[in-house]
């Protein structure tokens, strides 16, 4: 196979703009390798007109991860919140627990920010990239597989001609549709309800979950010390419930929930709804072909852990393949892929299965089950190596992370 890069027209093709798409694409770009980014939707940097409710709960290491990738510099200080303390608990109980970054010697547990804030850096970033191209409001159509190469062709009739695609669009992922690789999904009849409401007392600096007899209820601290997004998973009916509601009832029932633990609700944002559910792909793996985030896998939101598992494929496929090319290999062959399937496969396979035990183990309403669980919770509280160890592996610095997650 020839090695001449004018036979191909990328390095490699990443379709899906999104967190994770863009974060892989500028990551590869930065190293030199001659990116394509094709996305559905058309470009949307800065364009944040309101608060967002969308928001996402990054860790330590997805902040190296962004960092490296050029976004994390292109955040205005508005956009970036600070969680310092978490507080857990159970509304069948009194157990709880409480996390706190200075008992690790961290100034901060994570970053509450907004995703179209990170998508707009992340875009701002690509487009000054001069080895990413990047083009908007395009769709595949077909994928041609070959010994040597890949190519992708578009619905307007373009096509691209390189030696690795990477599908990072997302759960409905057409690439992964096309390549007929199987997702296999699990419907948690649940759905979840997020936005921004305003509240009577300060969250300082302290993300607080409440574990319901329907689901979790979170309330994840924003820049301004008032204002925190909010995000409740309960069954689909009562969900619906909450979204009809006119704003007074609503902040009544939400303050009602979380047991007042911030006073009385004055003010909230448009509220999303959106289904629950886990999935994983069959194989993150085909000729020339390779997934990533949400396309791959996806998880119950309870932890806030799925863009942070996204931005860790990113980077553990970003490294391979750097390397490869570094050695003067195909980045694009099947041995590379199959190394970061090995590598994150497993790793999201864990990840999901925990935060499903989880949620399970909260919903079960057996009073024993309901006993164990909060002695569990205050055991837990009352063990300092234990807690230290659920942090550092939960904020990324522990574990089989890529470089790119290191300061």
């Amino acid at each position: 196979m020839s090695n001449q890069a004018e036979n191909f027209d990328a390095d490699v093709v990443v379709v899906g703009g999104g967190i994770i798409g863009s974060a892989f694409a500028s990551l590869l770009g930065k190293a030199g390798l001659k990116v394509i980014l094709l996305d559905a939707e058309q470009r949307q940097v800065n364009t944040l007109k309101r608060i967002d409710a969308r928001v996402f709960a990054i860790t330590l290491a997805s902040r190296h991860i962004l960092n490296s990738a050029g976004a994390w510099q292109r955040l205005a200080e508005s956009d970036v919140a600070c969680f310092r303390k978490m507080h857990v608990w159970d509304e069948n109980g009194i157990g709880e627990i409480h996390f706190d970054s200075a008992s690790i010697c961290q100034p901060t547990m994570g970053y509450i920010i907004s995703h179209q804030a990170i998508v707009d850096a992340l875009q701002e970033e690509l487009i000054e990239n001069e080895n990413v191209r990047c083009i908007w409001s395009v769709s595949p159509s077909y994928l041609k597989q070959d010994t040597d190469e890949i190519i992708i062709g578009l619905e307007d009739g373009l096509r691209f001609k390189t030696k690795l695609v990477v599908a990072a669009d997302g759960s409905n992922s057409k690439v992964r549709n096309l390549a007929q690789i199987y997702y296999q999904k699990h419907d948690y009849k649940q759905s979840a309800l997020a936005c921004v409401v305003t509240t009577e007392f300060s969250h300082n600096e302290v993300a607080r979950q409440r574990f319901l007899k329907r689901g979790p209820l979170a309330f994840l601290p924003m820049k301004d010390p008032y204002q925190s997004a909010i995000v409740w998973s309960s069954s689909p009916e009562h969900i619906q419930h909450l979204y009809d509601l006119d704003a007074t009832s609503f902040h009544s029932e939400l303050a009602e929930a979380f047991a007042n633990e911030l006073g009385e609700i004055s003010k909230s944002t448009d509220r999303v709804v959106f289904p629950l559910m886990r999935a994983q792909a069959e194989k993150y793996t085909h000729q020339r072909l390779v997934l990533i985030g949400d396309c791959a896998h996806t998880v119950h939101p309870l932890a806030g852990l799925g863009a942070n598992l996204g931005l860790l494929d990113a980077a553990a496929l970003a490294e391979l393949i750097i390397d490869s090319r570094d050695r003067g290999r195909d980045p694009g062959r099947m041995m590379v892929l199959r190394r970061y399937e090995r590598w994150r496969k497993g790793e999201n396979r864990n990840m999901m299965y925990i935060l499903e035990g989880f949620k399970y183990l909260f919903e079960n309403q057996i009073q024993a089950v309901q006993w164990l669980r909060n002695f569990g919770l205050d055991m837990v509280d009352s063990l300092p190596l234990v807690k230290h160890a659920i942090m550092k592996r939960a904020m990324g610095l522990e574990g089989d992370l890529p470089v790119f997650t290191k300061p």
